[in-house]
Order: structure tokens, then sequence, then C-alpha cells
């Protein structure tokens, strides 16, 4: 099994499709974070993972502003996404999206040992993206996605209980939830 790991920026979508195999898993969140995520991929145990964090981050640029700037986040963000960085030296936004891709990769390896790995970390200056629409779309991990996604956030995942920290960061974005695909109501 393939599983596509990217963050749910709009302008990745069509990265994720290329990237994908016609069965794969996607699971998409704030920042391409891997420890959000560990235990469910723990548990799907893929034989393959393609990791795609990217450049230009809206979730590195919130941590990045938390760490440096003290800016005020949730409990639950503060847990899930900004404490792996406390400890990691950086002065620059780009020097902390190279943390975020070495310290997730570092992850993914440790949890998936036997998987084989392929980090790329997206420079979104060198792909074309559609318009974007201030919107979000909660989809399951098999979900594949039609025309009307494209150009939306989409927060992806096996589980409902593992994106609360990016269903609040979409909400501090100002980005309203189109679609859910879970039964859960938040």
């Amino acid at each position: 099994m393939q599983v596509v790991i990217s963050c749910m920026d709009y302008r990745l979508t069509q990265e994720v499709i290329n990237k994908s195999k016609k069965d794969s898993l996607i699971i998409r969140n704030a920042g391409a974070n891997i420890f959000e995520i560990k235990d469910i991929l723990k548990k799907l145990n893929p034989e393959e993972v393609v990791y795609l964090p990217h450049t230009d981050c809206a979730a590195m640029k919130l941590t990045y502003s938390v760490i440096k700037n003290h800016e005020g986040v949730t409990q639950l963000i503060n847990d899930k996404l900004i404490s792996i960085f406390k400890d990691k030296n950086f002065s620059t936004l780009k020097e902390l999206e190279e943390i975020n891709a070495k310290v997730n990769e570092d992850l993914l390896k440790e949890i998936l040992p036997k998987a084989k790995i392929t980090t790329e970390l997206v420079d979104v200056n060198k792909i074309k993206w559609p318009e974007r629409k201030a919107r979000v779309y909660v989809l399951k991990s098999n979900t594949k996605y039609d025309e009307e996604m494209i150009g939306s956030y989409i927060i992806q995942s096996p589980e409902f209980e593992v994106i609360l920290a990016d269903l609040e960061i979409a909400n501090k974005l100002g980005l309203r939830i189109e679609k859910n695909e879970f039964d859960t109501k938040f």
C-alpha cells in the first residue's frame, strides 16, 4: 500500500494527484505533520510513503510566528504542531521549512522502518496552481478529488480525531468547511 502525505494547502492538490497511485491512501493536514498522524501510520503500516511538504507553508509561518514572535495559539495546535519545533535552531522561515521536511522524514523512518520513503520539499514557486478558494474539504483517505475541490484546502485522514488541530488552523486562516465526509460534528 502507498500512502501520500502532504499539506492541506490548495496549491498541492495536483502534486498529490501526480504522485498517487490509483489505490493510494492520502493524508493531508496542516504542515504535512507526521507527528499528528504517527499512530495512524503505525496501524496502516504502508509499504511506501510519498511525503510532500512545501515552501511558503502557512502552518510553518504560524509555527515561526508562535516561536519567534510569541503569537498565541490553542493548546491543541501547540501540542500537535508547534511543540516539535520549539527546540530546533532556525532563523528564517526557509530554514524552518527545511527542518520540517527533515524532522518529519526522520519520524517516518523511525515509525515505519521497512517502508520505502520518498520526500520531496515542493517549491510552490516552481509549480502551477489553481485560483485559491477559501474553503476546506474534510475527506476520508480513500476519497479521490473532483473538479470542484481543485483550488480548495483539503484535510484528509482515515480518522477524524487526528485532524482536530488542522480544523482549528483552518479556522484561524479564515477558511470555511465546504464538505465533511465524517459523521462527527465540530
